[in-house]
């Protein structure tokens, strides 16, 4: 907020672009227009803040145009722009006008031009474009790479010079439709939607201000529109994958990631990128384009893989690598520079097609298993080198200023070996050799057939490139030279075949169906679902698994940890095991992922791990409203096992009669984990009556005539926190269209009754930017003064669940959260209560949001109940 407030300060001077904007307004209170208007939020910060004031007659006038003049103003102020373009000349813009600065300024900053025939128009209304791609200017995004506007209905009326700006702020959330998804761009900017628009700027260009940085495991990015970010990124996890995004600035794999991977899939880096991590299966470039990569990793070697349409321009390798392209339909990688400052010994693997390759460092190995370099490249510094040129491999042309040795059967089509290479050999003679020390090479007649040195490489290039490729190097290397075979057999088994776990105690897979019941034990391929108990004192520790599927299946894991914290869709090795960490009084869960040799069916095995629970943990009270008089309290839980017996105390304080409450039951039949029972003796009207809010209920649990829990039971009934600002919370109903769409691709013998749409805009209320978890419940609205329901943290509680699947889901910033509940011939009127959770799933507050449906938002069939008066 400091460099906010900092950055804007200048903004007072809008009043005189605002016109006669006095002081008469104090900015503790808001302006009457401005309480109930859609930018009411930003309007009243700015207001806060003393960066815009109201009328004299308590009005802002929030949608009023704002001028192209005025808008200059308001950019050149917001940015702390101040130096003129010298000689500025337009028809419409004398010097004596207010707004020849400004323009002056914005045409030296270079987001402004001309409006034609010699004019700039600053009287002129700003149309919604003409702004967008002032904005856009001024953040220098990227206007070329995406100029996809389809996301606007009325996308055919937005100009083609604007497209690219207004793709590029939409998919930085600074510009958005309205309530009809229309983006109209040539309407005039209101006054509310400058300050909007650059108070959404300013926020991104702040951000940007230091790197952006991904350091957990995850898939970052829309899956399906380009995002930009403006300014450096660092990637500091292992397991980060990032997807559409255009990198303005500079891109760090940084040495946290170790030996992990990152996949980069549609990603366009428009400055350098460093790699500092990552290991021998790691750096993945999928469909992307990158400037120039620097391999710097202080120890071990790192493997960096070009797939599909994906173009690299240079690559300057001062570590160990692999570069390799696989299936590549782009250029690949063009230009390699083997550095200087490449440590002796090191070893350097090109698969692939390059067109040129340029050895700068000295007593390194090259080798090329397989594809094709058009330019090899020797500098005079860099003698001792070998350079091994496999069967499958092919230089074109290899220039030679220092003495070099070339092993290997592949073809060197060309050597031109001058004076500083003279002595160097080749165990397979080139087609060709000529320079001033071409007679001093040692080169026999025909191959020579030694075998060892085949660089050990399958992948090869087999895609656009017409090389071949897919082959393993020399006999006798670490692989052979065989072609490795294509699927015959079981091509479409996504199952997997073995799962195991072992840890530092006993570990027991218990089958569970998806649900609380224990259905047997041990892995069963058909078994897609399991758990495991861990003991109350588990420390600390790793868990290994071992898994295998069909042989040409592959097989990838994440974890989700009840905490919030993820990792994502880590590649199993072809030794078919990996560790995952636990902690202590911490569940986790592995999702398992078959994808089948067809590459067409993927198979889900999930294995949960979960703590001990001891009472306070294990139990929660369940506080049911059936009616303004009628109302039960059930102590329950999910996290016994079937026929523990449960014994609970309730206080004679904190009863209806004063009097000592106890109640007993047994937890469910049939390996179910359920118990309830109601904290109420009806035989003499006594019940659970709290006399605070926070209280404890003394609770025994037994197990085969075995105490296995004595003690305290805390409860806390203290309201959840509700939030009352709106802003930036958007609630829609699905229309009767969307939801005959739904049908129409739903295998539900159920037709849709209603939907829900539920999105956060994060630009409008950046307090939203903690929340990172959702979760909802709804209650019908019977009668026309029920009332909302006051929620506990109680209420919330969700360790006392111990199986099965539970708790807030993650918050998408692309995607709303919705539900479309289907089967219901009625429906009421409802409160959604959507509660909000921050990383760490820590409950932030409940907003509340009645639904009133109308037969435009309800699905064919369905009858409207309307509350009853009472």
């Amino acid at each position: 907020m400091k460099k906010f407030r900092s950055v804007l300060s200048a903004l007072l001077a809008v009043s005189l672009v605002f016109g006669t904007l006095l002081a008469s307004v104090s900015a503790a209170s808001s302006p009457e227009n401005v309480e109930k208007h859609w930018a009411a939020g930003t309007l009243k910060k700015w207001l806060a803040a003393g960066l815009i004031q109201g009328y004299p007659d308590g009005t802002l006038k929030p949608d009023a145009p704002v001028t192209r003049g005025e808008f200059a103003a308001l950019l050149n102020r917001a940015f702390g722009l101040k130096d003129e373009a010298a000689g500025v000349s337009f028809n419409d813009l004398p010097k004596a006008n207010w707004a020849y600065h400004d323009i002056a300024v914005a045409v030296q900053a270079g987001y402004l031009q001309g409006t034609g025939g010699g004019n700039v128009s600053p009287a002129q209304a700003a149309a919604r474009q003409e702004a967008s791609v002032m904005v856009a200017n001024i953040l220098h995004l990227d206007t070329k790479t995406n100029t996809d506007v389809s996301q606007f209905k009325d996308a055919a009326q937005i100009a083609d010079w604007s497209k690219g700006s207004v793709a590029a702020l939409a998919s930085n959330k600074i510009v958005k439709g309205d309530e009809q998804g229309n983006f109209r761009p040539k309407a005039s900017i209101t006054r509310a939607e400058a300050v909007v628009v650059l108070d959404a700027a300013l926020a991104l260009q702040n951000n940007n201000s230091v790197a952006k940085t991904f350091d957990k495991a995850g898939v970052y990015g829309s899956a399906d529109k380009t995002e930009t970010i403006n300014g450096n990124v660092v990637i500091s996890a292992a397991g980060v994958t990032l997807q559409n995004v255009v990198i303005t600035g500079n891109l760090t794999i940084a040495k946290e990631v170790a030996e992990g991977d990152v996949t980069l899939k549609k990603v366009t880096v428009k400055g350098t990128t460093t790699v500092n991590g990552g290991g021998p299966n790691s750096i993945h470039l999928e469909d992307s384009v990158l400037l120039r990569i620097i391999v710097d990793k202080a120890t071990g070697r790192v493997r960096i893989v070009a797939i599909g349409a994906t173009t690299v321009q240079d690559v300057i390798i001062q570590s160990p690598v692999k570069i390799e392209e696989s299936h590549v339909t782009d250029s690949g990688f063009k230009n390699i520079e083997i550095s200087k400052a490449l440590p002796k010994d090191s070893n350097v693997e090109l698969v692939g097609h390059f067109e040129s390759v340029g050895v700068n460092a000295a007593n390194i190995q090259l080798n090329i298993p397989s594809g094709k370099v058009d330019n090899l490249d020797v500098a005079k510094d860099a003698a001792g080198n070998v350079i091994n040129v496999s069967k499958e491999a092919q230089v074109l042309k290899l220039v030679l200023d220092a003495v070099a040795k070339l092993i290997g059967e592949g073809k060197v089509d060309q050597a031109t070996v001058n004076d500083g290479a003279k002595g160097s050999s080749f165990e397979t003679k080139p087609g060709q050799v000529d320079g001033a020390a071409k007679d001093s090479i040692t080169a026999p007649g025909a191959t020579v057939v030694t075998g060892g040195g085949g660089g050990g490489s399958t992948g090869g290039n087999n895609g656009g490139n017409n090389n071949g490729g897919n082959t393993g190097g020399n006999n006798g290397g670490d692989n052979g030279g065989s072609t490795p075979p294509k699927c015959t057999v079981n091509c479409d088994d996504a199952n997997l075949h073995s799962l195991s776990v072992a840890g530092s105690v006993y570990m027991e897979l218990a089958q569970r169906n998806f649900g609380t019941a224990k259905v047997g034990v041990g892995f069963e391929s058909m078994m897609q679902d399991y758990s495991v108990d861990l003991p109350s004192n588990f420390a600390e520790s790793d868990v290994a698994f071992t898994v295998t599927a069909a042989a040409y299946a592959t097989i990838s894991y994440s974890v989700d940890y009840d905490d919030g914290n993820e990792i994502k869709d880590v590649a199993v090795g072809d030794q078919g095991s990996f560790n995952i960490h636990l902690r202590e009084k911490h569940d986790a869960t592995v999702m398992v992922t078959v994808t089948n040799a067809n590459d067409n069916q993927s198979k889900y095995y999930y294995v949960k791990f979960v703590y001990d629970r001891g009472i306070q943990e294990a139990f929660r009270i369940d506080h049911l409203v059936m009616s303004p008089t009628q109302t039960y309290n059930i102590l329950q839980s999910e996290a016994l096992m079937a026929g523990d017996s449960v014994t609970a105390t309730v206080p004679a304080a904190d009863t209806s009669k004063g009097l000592e409450l106890t109640v007993s039951g047994v937890s469910g039949q049939n390996g179910s984990s359920a118990f309830g029972v109601s904290l109420a003796d009806y035989s003499k009207n006594n019940v659970f009556k709290p006399a605070n809010l926070i209280g404890t209920i003394h609770v025994v649990v037994t197990r085969a005539g075995q105490e296995i829990m004595n003690g305290d039971y805390q409860y806390d009934l203290t309201p959840v926190p509700l939030i009352t600002d709106g802003t930036g919370i958007n609630v829609t109903l699905w229309t009767k269209e969307q939801l005959k769409q739904k049908d129409a691709t739903s295998y539900s013998v159920n037709r849709a009754s209603y939907g829900i749409d539920i999105s956060f805009d994060k630009v409008a209320n950046p307090a939203l930017q903690n929340v990172k978890y959702i979760e909802v419940a709804y209650g019908d609205k019977l009668y026309t003064n029920s009332e909302k329901y006051a929620w506990t943290y109680e209420d919330r509680k969700k360790s006392q669940v111990k199986y099965g699947f539970r708790g807030p889901i993650p918050v998408s910033d692309d995607y709303p959260y919705n539900v479309v509940p289907q089967g219901y011939t009625e429906v009421h009127d409802q409160f959604a209560y959507i509660f909000l959770y921050d990383e760490h799933k820590k409950l932030i507050g409940c907003y509340v949001q009645e639904l009133h449906f109308d037969a435009d938002h309800v699905g064919e069939g369905v009858t409207i109940v309307p509350p009853v008066v009472k």
